[in-house]
């Protein structure tokens, strides 16, 4: 009983042994279970890790292919920097030389020698000008336009005084030109005479010189005489209203005569009447005979004159031959001027 007693103590404490060894054992089971999870966890990264080696050692493949590249380019460059340099010491010295003869060429200026060339380099740029036929004033350059602007007025006013048309020969069997002549005679003796009275003015009392007297004069009467053909005849068709007509024409030839400016800085409706009216031949015309130059506009605008005198006297002709015929309204009118 003492042995049993014994051994069953033993076996107690043997039991309690066994319990504490299963105890460890089992906490080291739960420590095992939570190392094989971090070793799981740590064998994911490891995959991962081996993953992003992969394709960073392919980026880095690339690199050094493109790093390859570069070298080779920039071994390139250096080979080319090296030659322009050579070029660049070459055309240095080649400067350097150019630049020694360059200073041996330079002349040795006195003092004057200097300033004269100081006033080319001040005023590097200067007008060289010819002029064809010198206006010595103003005047001179206006006499072209006033001396027919004076004719036409000197036409109309007379006209005033003068009737364009002899009723009493009117109402003979004289014909009808000799009668349309009869009207224009006395006023072409007035217009020669302010012809006179001009060119006296002109030469004596202003002191203007001419290149053509004789030329100025006969112009100045062909022009006259033109210039009372016209108004005779634009009074002897209108009448009274003639005057206003005339007037008129007289505005439009101001403005179409350049005889103060170019015609081409006028409109257009004026550069277009222009060659179509007498006082722009005349205005041509005297230009050249007083200040010089070709005469050709001059033969052409005494052309042009004789073409209008003939049609100022045929259109009075006209107007004689309407002038023959009588009527009522004509003998007693409702309003005589």
């Amino acid at each position: 009983m003492d042995a049993l007693d014994a051994g069953l103590a033993k076996l107690a404490s043997g039991a309690a042994k066994v319990d504490a060894g299963v105890g460890k054992a089992g906490q080291g089971a739960t420590r095992l279970y939570q190392g094989a999870t971090k070793l799981r966890d740590g064998s994911a990264q490891v995959t991962s890790g081996i993953g992003s080696l992969g394709s960073g050692l392919v980026r880095l493949s690339d690199g050094a292919s493109q790093l390859q590249s570069g070298t080779d380019r920039l071994h390139d460059g250096a080979i080319k920097i090296d030659k322009g340099m050579d070029k660049l010491a070459k055309g240095s010295t080649d400067l350097a030389n150019g630049l020694d003869d360059g200073a041996k060429q330079i002349p040795d200026y006195d003092a004057q020698q200097r300033q004269a060339r100081t006033d080319v380099m001040s005023d590097p740029v200067r007008l060289a000008k010819t002029v064809n036929n010198e206006v010595p004033n103003y005047g001179t350059g206006f006499a072209p336009f006033f001396l027919p602007l004076a004719l036409w007025v000197g036409a109309m006013i007379a006209y005033m005084v003068l009737k364009p048309l002899n009723q009493r020969r009117l109402a003979g069997t004289q014909g009808a030109l000799r009668i349309a002549l009869s009207g224009w005679l006395p006023a072409v003796a007035l217009g020669a005479a302010q012809v006179g009275v001009l060119l006296a003015v002109l030469r004596f009392a202003l002191g203007l010189e001419a290149a053509h007297w004789a030329g100025v004069a006969g112009l100045l009467l062909l022009a006259a005489a033109a210039f009372l053909a016209i108004v005779q005849a634009v009074n002897a068709l209108l009448g009274p209203p003639g005057r206003v007509a005339a007037l008129a024409l007289l505005m439009l030839q101001l403005t179409s005569a350049a005889g103060t400016y170019p015609i081409e800085t006028s409109p257009g409706f004026f550069q277009t009447i222009s060659p179509w009216l007498p006082m722009s031949w005349v205005v041509s015309a005297l230009r050249r005979l007083i200040s010089g130059g070709d005469l050709t506009v001059v033969w052409q605008a005494c052309g042009v004159l004789s073409a209008f005198l003939v049609l100022g006297l045929a259109l009075t002709t006209l107007a004689v031959e309407r002038g023959r015929t009588w009527s009522v309204k004509r003998l007693h009118p409702e309003l005589s001027l």
